[in-house]
C-alpha cells in the first residue's frame, strides 16, 4: 500500500495527498508533518511512517484550511473493482481531483456572493501586449481579453483572483512581480508550451467543441487564446474526471469600461470598507439589495466595471426607472427571485457529479419560477432593454417536469441515505422496494398458495442464515411433494425444499437494500446527466436572472434612499446638486447627512482647491463626488437631488498615508508613486481626487510639489482638462485662482462658538483661513498640557509671521526689465538688468554678495543665455 502511496505522491509532489483508507483520508511522511501542524491533528507513526488523518465525511473544513494556507490537496479515492474481478489483492486507488485555491467547487468552501476566479496571462518576450483569461469553475463564467502590460496589473486587482497561472519563463520572482505587482494570489507556473497559440487553439477546439476560434470571439487573438488554453490545460490536470461544463468564452475589451486601479478601489472603499464589518461599510454593502447569489456576484462586477458607452448606460437606467415607477412589478419580481436558487453553481456541481438531491430539487423550483418571472416582465414593452432580458428567461423545455417526476420533494441530503427517487418513476425500483417492504406479506401469500396447490396444510416457509428460505414438509406428507420441489435438507420432523420461485424471491430479498441503493444512484446520475446536457441553456437563464436582480436592486436602493436619475451627456460637465455619500449616509440618522453641490467643467473651472480643518468632511466630500460619478456609469441612480455629467474614463485617487515597508518605500515615497501614476496617465475625461499632496516632506518641499502638480494639470492641452478636486492645508496655494484661470477656491465651513469649533460639513466658495488642527488634537484626547502649550506656540509663530509679512511690505522692490531696447540685443539688456539688481542687493546689504562673485554670476548668466538662445 505504501508503494502505491509513493507512486501517487510522486505525481503530485506540490500537493498534500489525501489517501483514502476506508472511512479516512490519511496523510503520510512530510504531508503528515505539514498537515498536522496546519490542521492541529495528532501526528502518529506506523512502521516508521509519520501519519495523520481526517474522516472522509468531515474532510471539507480541513481542505478549506489547507487551501487558505496556500496548499494544494490531491484527493485519492478507492476505485470500484471491475465486474468479475472479485475483492482479492490491493484495492485500486487513484487521484480523482487536485483541489487548488482557484478550482474550488464545494459550496461549503465558497463565498456565495462573490466569485472564485482562476486567472491566467500570456506575455511573450518582447511583446508589450498580454492576453488575460479568467474562469470561475463554480459558475461557468469564462472570459478573455488582450491589453497592455500596464493594464494587466489593474485587471488582476479588479478580478482579485484566488490563483494565477503564469508561463514558467516568468517564474523568477523579480520578473513575475513586474507583471502581477502586489497580487497576493498563489502563482502556478505552467510550461510556456501550453500558452502557445497553436497548442491553445487545438485544446480549445476540443474542449469547447468548435471548429474555429470565431464563435468564441478569439479569432486572431493569439495572446487571449494562449491564456485560455493554459486555463483549460490546468483544469484538465486538476479536475481529471470532473471537468466543469465549458460551453463558451466571452471576449471583452477593457476600453469598454472605466479604468479603476487598485488604489482607487481601495481609497473609495468600493468593495471593502475599513474597520469591523468592512463589507457593510463599503459601497457594495451600502447599495446591495440583491436577493440571489448570482445577482450579488454580478453587482460586484458591475461596480468594478462602470460603462463608457452612453447608450448602454441609458439602457440600464431605463430598466431601473421602470422598476422604480412600477413598484408592484418590482415587488413581484423580487419576490419571485427569492425562489430562484444559485443556478450557476448547482449546474457546475451537477456537471462534476457532486450535486446532492436537495440541490436538484432547488433547481427544479427555480425552473418552475422562471416562466412566472418572465410573465412579470412582459408588461415592459415600452422598455426594450427589459423586454430583451425577459426574452432570455427560457427554462429548458420539460426539465422541471423530469426532475419533479423523478426526485422526491423532500429528499435526504445524500443519495446513499435512500428515498431520493419517487415511487412510480421506475417499475424495477418499485418492485425492489415492494419486496423489501412487504417481505412477510409475500411469504405468507406464497405459503398459502403452496398449501392449496399441494394439499399439505402443515407446509410452512422458513428461513435460516445458512440455508436461506425453504419450504418444510413433514414426513407424513412427503408423498404429496410436487416434482418441481428441490430437496435441500433433512431434519428430524421432515424435509426442507426450495423452488425456483422461492430462490428468486430470496435473491431479491437478500440483495434488495443493496440493489435499491445501487439503482437509486444510477437513476440519480441519469437525472444529473440530463441536467448537464442543458447546462448552456441553464447558464443563459442564470445570467438573465442575475441582471434582473441587479436592476431591481438598484431600483430598491434608489426608492429607499431617494436617489435621482443622473443625466449622462457627451460633454465635459460635472454638476451635482445636493450630493451625498451613500455609505456615510446609511451610518447616520435619517436626514442628518449634509448634502453638497459640485460644479466642474473640463472647459472652464476644472480644479477645485478645497481647504478647511481636519474632521470637517473634506475626504468624505472628495469620495462622494467620485462615487456618484462611478455609480452613474453603472446605470444606477445616484444619491443626489439632481446630477448631470459627461463620461468619465478614469478615476484616480491619492488619499491618506500608507507605507510599503516590504518594498522599502516610505509613506512619502508611496504618495509620490501614486501622484506620479496619476500625472502620467490622466486624460481629458479623467476625474482626479487629490488629498494632501506633499505632506510627507518639509513645508517648502511640499508646497512646491503641490503647486507644481496643479500647474501640470493646468498645462494639459486637449479638448478639455481633467476635472480635479484638490484638498490641501497649504493655504499658500489659495492665491493660484487669482493667477490662473480654471481654478476656484472652496472651503468646508466651520463656526466658532464659545471657544468650541462646530463643523458644518458645508462646502462654500472661497478659501479657509485656519486649519483648527489643535482643536482636533484636543478632540482626539491629547493631554491638556500639550494642547495648551501648542496654543501658546501657535500664537508665537503667528505673531512672528505677521512681523515678517509687515517688514516684507516695506522692503525695497527689485525690478528686472528684460525687454530689449532699440539697438540692444536681448542678451545685453538682460545682463545689464541683472547687474543693476546685484548693485541694489549690494546697497541693501554689503555682506550679501562680493563684487567678484557678482561678476562671476553675470558671466555665467551670459554664457547660459548664449548657449540656450532663450
Amino acid at each position: 500500500m505504501m508503494q502505491q502511496y509513493r507512486e501517487l505522491k510522486a505525481r503530485y509532489k506540490d500537493a498534500i495527498l489525501f489517501f483514502r483508507l476506508g472511512d479516512f483520508y490519511e496523510m503520510f511522511a512530510e504531508d503528515a508533518r505539514d498537515a498536522s501542524a496546519l490542521l492541529g491533528l495528532t501526528l502518529t507513526k506506523r512502521q516508521d511512517y509519520p501519519m495523520c488523518g481526517v474522516p472522509y465525511h468531515a474532510a471539507p473544513p480541513y481542505i478549506n484550511r489547507l487551501i487558505k494556507a496556500g496548499r494544494k490537496v490531491a484527493i485519492c479515492e478507492q476505485l470500484p473493482a471491475a465486474a468479475g474481478a472479485g475483492q482479492k489483492g490491493l484495492v485500486k486507488r487513484d487521484v480523482v481531483r487536485l483541489i487548488t485555491s482557484g478550482t474550488i467547487i464545494e459550496d461549503s468552501l465558497l463565498q456565495a456572493r462573490s466569485n472564485n476566479f482562476l486567472a491566467s496571462f500570456c506575455a511573450p518576450a518582447g511583446n508589450s501586449a498580454v492576453g488575460i483569461a479568467y474562469i470561475d469553475i463554480s459558475t461557468g463564467e469564462f472570459c478573455a481579453t488582450e491589453t497592455t502590460r500596464e493594464k494587466l496589473l489593474i485587471e488582476l486587482s479588479r478580478l482579485s483572483p484566488q490563483e494565477v497561472i503564469a508561463p514558467i519563463s516568468l517564474s523568477v520572482p523579480t520578473t513575475l512581480k513586474t507583471f502581477i505587482g502586489n497580487c497576493s494570489a498563489p502563482i502556478t507556473s505552467l510550461d510556456d508550451y501550453y500558452f502557445s497559440a497553436a497548442e491553445a487553439e487545438g485544446r480549445l477546439k476540443s474542449a469547447l467543441h468548435v471548429q474555429s476560434m470565431k464563435p468564441l470571439g478569439l479569432e486572431g487573438k493569439t495572446l487571449a487564446q494562449g491564456a485560455c488554453g493554459a486555463i483549460v490545460a490546468y483544469l484538465e490536470r486538476t479536475q481529471l474526471t470532473q471537468m466543469p461544463p465549458l460551453s463558451t468564452i466571452r471576449y471583452y475589451s477593457l476600453d469598454d469600461y472605466m479604468l479603476l486601479d487598485a488604489i482607487a478601489v481601495k481609497n473609495l472603499e468600493l468593495i471593502e470598507g475599513s474597520g469591523e464589518g468592512a463589507h457593510a461599510h463599503s459601497l457594495l454593502g451600502a447599495i446591495d439589495e440583491t436577493v440571489t447569489p448570482m445577482g450579488a456576484r454580478l453587482l460586484r462586477q458591475i461596480i468594478l466595471r462602470p460603462l463608457l458607452s452612453t447608450p448602454k448606460i441609458r439602457a440600464r437606467q431605463n430598466i431601473v426607472e421602470y422598476f422604480i415607477t412600477n413598484g408592484m412589478a418590482r415587488r413581484d419580481v423580487r419576490g419571485l427571485l427569492k425562489d430562484v436558487t444559485d443556478i450557476e453553481r448547482i449546474v457546475s456541481r451537477v456537471a462534476n457529479g457532486s450535486a446532492n438531491p436537495r440541490e436538484i430539487v432547488a433547481l427544479r423550483r427555480a425552473l418552475e419560477a422562471i416562466p412566472i418571472l418572465k410573465g412579470a416582465c412582459t408588461n415592459s414593452s415600452d422598455y426594450p432593454p427589459l423586454a430583451q432580458i425577459a426574452s432570455r428567461l427560457i427554462a429548458p423545455l420539460g426539465l422541471a417536469e423530469i426532475i419533479a417526476r423523478a426526485i422526491n420533494d423532500e429528499p435526504p441530503l445524500a443519495i446513499k441515505d435512500g428515498g431520493v427517487i419517487k415511487t412510480s418513476y421506475s417499475a424495477e425500483l418499485d418492485e425492489l422496494r415492494a419486496v423489501n417492504k412487504d417481505c412477510k406479506t409475500i411469504i405468507s401469500s406464497m405459503e398459502d398458495r403452496e398449501r392449496q396447490c399441494t394439499g399439505i396444510n402443515s407446509l410452512k416457509i422458513g428461513y435460516t442464515s445458512v440455508f436461506g428460505y425453504y419450504l418444510e414438509v413433514t414426513k407424513t406428507n412427503l408423498s404429496r411433494v410436487p416434482p418441481d420441489y428441490i430437496r435441500k435438507q433433512t431434519v428430524a420432523s421432515g424435509e426442507r425444499f426450495i423452488t425456483q420461485e422461492l430462490k428468486e424471491f430470496e435473491n431479491k430479498t437478500l440483495s434488495a437494500e443493496e440493489k435499491i441503493k445501487s439503482l437509486e444512484e444510477h437513476l440519480f446520475r441519469s437525472i444529473r446527466c440530463t441536467i448537464t446536457e442543458h447546462a448552456p441553456a441553464l447558464l443563459a437563464v442564470a445570467a438573465a436572472v442575475a441582471e434582473l436582480d441587479v436592476y431591481a436592486s438598484f431600483a430598491q436602493t434608489a426608492t429607499m434612499r431617494n436617489y435621482c436619475k443622473p443625466e449622462i451627456e457627451d460633454g465635459f460637465e460635472l454638476f451635482i446638486k445636493d450630493g451625498r455619500h451613500p455609505v456615510v449616509e446609511t451610518a447616520l440618522a435619517s436626514g442628518t447627512f449634509v448634502p453638497n453641490d459640485t460644479k466642474l467643467s473640463g472647459t472652464g473651472n476644472h480644479i477645485v482647491l478645497l481647504t478647511g480643518p481636519n474632521m470637517a468632511g473634506k475626504s468624505t466630500y472628495l469620495r462622494q463626488v467620485a462615487i456618484i460619478c462611478l455609480l452613474a456609469q453603472t446605470g444606477s441612480f445616484v444619491p443626489a437631488g439632481a446630477a448631470k455629467m459627461g463620461i468619465t474614463d478614469k478615476i484616480f485617487t491619492r488619499i491618506g498615508a500608507a507605507d510599503n515597508l516590504a518594498a522599502g518605500e516610505s509613506t512619502f515615497m508611496v504618495e509620490m508613486h501614486e501622484a506620479a501614476n496619476i500625472l502620467n496617465q490622466f486624460t481629458e475625461r479623467s476625474l482626479i481626487i487629490l488629498d494632501e499632496i506633499g505632506r510627507g516632506t518639509s513645508t517648502y518641499d511640499g508646497i512646491s510639489i503641490a503647486r507644481a502638480t496643479v500647474e501640470h494639470l493646468l498645462a494639459f492641452h486637449g479638448k478639455a482638462r481633467p476635472k480635479t478636486l484638490f484638498a490641501t492645508h497649504y493655504f499658500e496655494l489659495t492665491d493660484m485662482p487669482a493667477q490662473h484661470g480654471g481654478i476656484i477656491n472652496e472651503n468646508v465651513a466651520v463656526k466658532e462658538y464659545h471657544g468650541n469649533v462646530v463643523f458644518l460639513h458645508k462646502i462654500l466658495p472661497g478659501a479657509a483661513d485656519r486649519s483648527y488642527g489643535i482643536h482636533v488634537a484636543s478632540l482626539a484626547g491629547m493631554p491638556k498640557s500639550v494642547v495648551a502649550r501648542a496654543q501658546t506656540i501657535l500664537h508665537e509663530l503667528e505673531r512672528a509671521s505677521a512681523l515678517v509679512q509687515n517688514e516684507d511690505r516695506h522692503a525695497p522692490q527689485l525690478t528686472l526689465d528684460i525687454g530689449p531696447a532699440s539697438g540692444e540685443t536681448k542678451e545685453n539688456k538682460l545682463s545689464s538688468s541683472l547687474e543693476k539688481i546685484l548693485i541694489q542687493l549690494r546697497e541693501m546689504d554689503a555682506n550679501a554678495i562680493t563684487p567678484f562673485d557678482a561678476l562671476k554670476m553675470v558671466a555665467e548668466w551670459k554664457k547660459q543665455i548664449s548657449q540656450e538662445n532663450d
